[in-house]
């Protein structure tokens, strides 16, 4: 099996999520837990929604998807 990447939806376009997010949201996700987590890739402290499959700042929600490399 191949490594896993955490990413979200800005428009058309897939983002990678930074490596210290891609910790916190597997841990999140290894326990269908949800959290306030800090990422490098947003100015402030987002949300994940692990049942919902967001990723929430400022009022925007972000779809996330795990996927494997």
């Amino acid at each position: 099996m191949g490594a896993v990447q955490w990413v979200y939806a800005n428009g058309c376009s897939w983002i990678t999520l930074d490596s210290t997010s891609q910790r916190y949201i597997e841990n999140l996700w290894s326990h269908n837990s949800s959290s306030w987590i800090q990422s490098q890739a947003f100015q402030c402290p987002v949300y994940i929604d692990i049942d919902k499959m967001l990723l929430m700042c400022n009022g925007m929600s972000y779809s996330i998807a795990r996927r494997r490399t």
